[in-house]
């Protein structure tokens, strides 16, 4: 699954969390846990271990991983009354059901089962899986659906941060990052045309 559609799962799981709690910022956590799999083990599976391991779904893709935040979470709950991390693990486990990480059970009982098995990727599979990404439109929707969630439950602080953006500096900044923003969705596009 892609990073977007898991992020908007963990957004649900969030304001569902939110309601009870009482808390906006467990939305923004639930998105975190949600993509935090992807976001370590994809880079650290096919560029820092991609001699060895060469897979993207592997220690953050695992209930070692997932038990051991949980068990911290319960922990800081407890003695702390805070949630947080709770909600960040429920995030990964939303992660690893989408991903059907119980098809790969070595992978999903690691170590339990014995060492990750060596996969065999090509070398840019990285960067090219990455552009694959941005260039799927229903990812374009989800980040439509993202914006327009994020912009609805949180517009008290967009408009605090749109007020602060009056000064001509930060302008000449934000439509610079706007900026590389098009041209590198431009070179993505080009890519694959």
């Amino acid at each position: 699954m892609y990073l977007l559609a898991h992020a908007m799962v963990g957004i649900l799981i969030g304001i569902v969390l939110a309601a009870i709690v009482g808390d906006r910022r467990l939305i923004a956590l639930g998105a975190l846990g949600a993509v935090l799999p992807d976001l370590i083990d994809k880079p650290l599976g096919h560029i820092v271990l991609a001699g060895t391991v060469n897979y993207g779904r592997i220690y953050f893709h695992g209930l070692t991983v997932l038990s051991l935040a949980l068990l911290a979470g319960f922990l800081i709950y407890h003695y702390r009354g805070q949630v947080g991390l709770l909600v960040v693990a429920a995030g990964m486990a939303s992660h690893q059901v989408l991903d059907g990480m119980w098809r790969q059970p070595v992978e999903w009982f690691w170590p339990f089962l014995g060492p990750l098995p060596q996969h065999d990727y090509p070398g840019d599979y990285f960067w090219s899986s990455v552009l694959r990404e941005l260039a799927q439109p229903s990812e374009w929707l989800f980040f439509l659906l993202i914006a327009g969630l994020f912009t609805v439950l949180y517009r008290r602080e967009i408009g605090a941060l749109l007020t602060g953006l009056a000064d001509p500096g930060t302008w000449r900044m934000l439509v610079l990052v706007l900026g590389l923003a098009a041209v590198a969705a431009l070179a993505v596009g080009a890519r694959f045309l």
